[in-house]
């Protein structure tokens, strides 16, 4: 580093070690002064006034227009800054689900809910997971042998989130594909070998979770996964507080992300309707899906069971008071996916301030009190 960057770095080490002081994570320290700093000097869709107004009250300025905040109802909304402030919100258990590895493990008598483990890819080496079949070796043949017996695959980073690093493997009798797209078995071995190598983080090779077949009638491209809200106040159980669902679209390919199709859940009956795209500043209403034009109306599959799976999983760890969990439902059922620790709120304030459910108002209010 030369001394003109050295010397940019002091303002930035100087105001991270203030935030640190103020009770910012070190996680969360960074994010809040990129995210100030990108909203006031980068940000050409509000006013510089709008944006003292929004920052004065803990807010980045898009969410004025996202949240309709106004000086009468931003109270109703956690605030952007508090909620990065509580990070870790689950503490030191806040690695328990964050990893995707880790949360096998932990959760090993809920197996059924769990897509099945084949391989870690971790420091160079190749290794065999608990749900591998016998007769595959730790090499990457073994892993091509392996797609060729069960068709399709997921390989995913172990800590990865927003789909990062995600990659559909496909085989089928005679061809390969990465992500729908038509490739050689050289190129999935050459695939394969670079993640070995990657500084991105290891990798872990699943079963491919495919999405029911009547959520699969408005996109059969991306797993229309849940995202559920779980809180656990304390000397209570867990509950339900929040779930919407949320389908791909032809741009985000074989993944979700914040640019598909939302719709909120039902928590009694599991209904969704009157879906809505994401963009940074609000959400359009997207009633019928943009590529398949398919109502994006319906009730979510097995919705008793998860209810009743999700909340008896999560009341074997209590130590982990708040838990974003990503499912797919299958055919059969439904599988966990992933788990999140300090899920994103945009989505779901934009439904339901969490600051007006009296759950969630409590909820949140002791952890501030706690912290």
């Amino acid at each position: 580093m030369n001394a003109i960057n050295i010397l940019k770095s002091i303002p930035r080490k100087l105001v991270l070690k203030w935030l640190k002081s103020m009770g910012f994570s070190s996680y969360s320290a960074p994010i809040v002064l990129d995210k100030r700093f990108a909203d006031i000097f980068k940000n050409n869709k509000t006013t510089f006034s709008e944006k003292i107004w929004a920052q004065k009250r803990g807010f980045f300025s898009n969410k004025i227009s996202f949240y309709g905040l106004t000086d009468g109802n931003y109270t109703d909304y956690l605030s952007d800054f508090d909620y990065y402030w509580l990070h870790p919100i689950n503490g030191a258990y806040s690695h328990w689900i964050d990893d995707k590895l880790t949360i096998k493990y932990i959760l090993q008598p809920f197996s059924l809910y769990l897509p099945e483990y084949y391989y870690h890819l971790y420091h160079g080496e190749i290794l065999r997971l608990m749900d591998c079949p016998a007769g595959f070796d730790q090499t990457i043949p073994g892993i091509i042998n392996l797609l060729k017996e069960k068709q399709l695959l997921a390989a995913k980073l172990e800590s990865g989130t927003l789909g990062k690093g995600f990659r559909k493997l496909a085989y089928d009798g005679h061809d390969y594909y990465i992500n729908n797209q038509l490739s050689t078995g050289m190129e999935v071995e050459e695939l394969i070998g670079a993640w070995l190598g990657s500084r991105e983080g290891s990798y872990l090779i699943t079963e491919y979770i495919q999405a029911h077949r009547d959520l699969g009638k408005i996109w059969k491209d991306a797993p229309d996964s849940l995202r559920i809200m779980v809180i656990r106040e304390k000397e209570k159980k867990p509950e339900i507080v929040f779930c919407f669902i949320r389908f791909g679209v032809k741009n985000t390919g074989v993944v979700e992300d914040p640019c598909g199709v939302r719709c909120r859940v039902d928590l009694e009956t599991g209904h969704f309707s009157d879906g809505e795209i994401h963009t940074d500043f609000n959400m359009l209403e997207s009633k019928f899906h943009p590529d398949s034009k398919v109502l994006v109306e319906g009730v979510v599959p097995h919705w008793n069971l998860v209810r009743e799976k999700i909340i008896e999983i999560s009341s074997t760890i209590p130590q982990v008071r708040y838990l974003g969990y990503d499912v797919i439902i299958t055919d059969d059922g439904f599988k966990i996916i992933e788990i999140n620790s300090h899920q994103g709120l945009e989505l779901i304030q934009t439904y339901q301030p969490l600051l007006i459910d009296e759950m969630s108002k409590e909820f949140f209010r002791m952890l501030m009190e706690e912290k």
